[in-house]
């Protein structure tokens, strides 16, 4: 392992918008790469934070671990990995840190002791580790490119196309929520639910469901699952298979191809794109968008991004490092409090529906996906209260204000 003390280069953003409905001042952002920094490699592929607030970063050249300014390396020859190439991370509450590699399979790390399991020694699928899910500190989910996987202290049990109908043995994510339930995010082979005794597999042909390959899922504050999508945006299930899409096409997301996302602690969607940049849904349904065109962003092809601290979003680039982003929960609700406010939202469906704003509205309107107007209040007040519309979906609620400006935001029903 090799500490180094840290080093960067500030750069102030200007007003940021791009297309976003909402923007937010004051940020800074600092670019760590190979030429400024200890970063061993300017591919950052995934990333995670561990109970002590150090970020564990994985590259095609090793594993780091930045910390209080300091730099810790971890690599084939000064620990216990013996494969740089990084795709998966995951700390378990126990403090272990499980690493997954391209061709040397998963590792443990408790900061001391590397424990090693590939296909020679152990019984998983495959030494191609594309994700981990740490469910416990003595259960660990893991995917691979042949199938999935649980190690716990009764041994391995692996699932696959053969054993279990999956469709693909393709794995790239697999999150478990509060009542056991497993959800397993496939390249192609669809969406899987699991729960103790079987497994349910929802594709476009027999469900509906946007898109056949899920690169991520994430639970929000409601235990409700999200899916990003490699070509059809999130979506969500909001119950019984009903699936509801934020896409181009009925949200400020600006592409549908995703290529990393997280939710933090605050509730904001954190979303990698392939060529836009980083987006940010807030908690109260606002976008923000970064990238090479409105901010010092340094590409805009996102691999990974994760929240730190409160005031810190961390964000893995394709070819250009680690991107540190300072932006507070202040930041992102500046907006909200100072001009517009739309609350619940997600809403349920027919229910109450309230809006805040810093000065007077004239109008509120509510449209679908299609532009068409499913209700209108002409009010001039600060406050205003209508009702959701009865049918579940994405819409659109425009406030028009007496100086003629216009906010608009996407607004979830389910």
């Amino acid at each position: 392992m090799k500490l180094i003390t840290a080093w960067a280069f500030n750069l102030i953003l200007p007003l940021v918008s791009g297309g976003s409905f909402f923007c937010v001042f004051g940020q800074e952002l600092v670019v760590y790469n190979t030429s400024n920094s200890p970063l061993t490699d300017n591919s950052v592929h995934v990333l995670a934070m561990d109970a002590t607030n150090a970020l564990w970063i994985g590259t095609d050249n090793g594993l780091l671990k930045f910390h209080n300014g300091n730099w810790s390396i971890y690599d084939s020859s000064n620990s216990g990995l013996t494969d740089n190439y990084i795709r998966a991370l995951s700390v378990a509450p126990d403090g272990t840190l499980w690493v997954g590699t391209t061709l040397g399979g998963l590792f443990s790390f408790d900061g001391t002791n590397w424990v090693q399991y590939n296909t020679s020694n152990s019984e998983i699928p495959d030494n191609f580790i594309r994700c981990i899910s740490a469910e416990d500190s003595n259960t660990v989910w893991v995917g691979t490119v042949e199938g999935f996987a649980r190690f716990n202290n009764q041994g391995w049990t692996t699932w696959n196309m053969a054993n279990a109908g999956l469709l693909t043995n393709n794995i790239t994510s697999i999150k478990v929520d509060s009542t056991g339930l497993r959800y397993i995010g496939t390249i192609n082979g669809g969406m899987n639910y699991m729960n103790e005794s079987t497994i349910q597999t929802f594709t476009i042909a027999n469900s509906g469901i946007p898109d056949n390959s899920v690169l991520a899922v994430c639970l929000d504050q409601n235990n409700k699952p999200w899916f990003a999508s490699t070509s059809q945006g999130l979506f969500t299930d909001t119950g019984n298979q009903t699936w509801l899409s934020l896409n181009v096409e009925n949200s400020a997301i600006p592409t549908n191809s995703l290529t990393a996302f997280s939710i933090d602690s605050l509730g904001h969607f954190l979303i990698g794109t392939h060529i836009d940049g980083l987006v940010i849904r807030t908690v109260d349904g606002d976008w923000v968008s970064y990238n090479t065109s409105n901010s010092s962003l340094p590409e805009n092809h996102v691999l990974s991004v994760i929240r730190g601290d409160e005031s810190t979003i961390w964000v893995g680039t394709y070819s250009s490092g680690l991107v540190k982003l300072s932006l507070s929960q202040a930041d992102l609700l500046s907006h909200q409090k100072t001009n517009v406010r739309i609350y619940p939202n997600p809403v349920q469906s027919g229910g109450s529906l309230s809006l805040e704003a810093a000065h007077a509205v004239t109008s509120v309107s509510i449209s679908d996906v299609y532009g068409r107007v499913i209700a209108m209040e002409t009010v001039h007040s600060t406050k205003v209260k209508m009702n959701a519309p009865i049918e579940p979906g994405m819409y659109v609620v425009h406030a028009n204000f007496e100086n003629q400006s216009v906010y608009a935001t996407s607004l979830l029903v389910h």
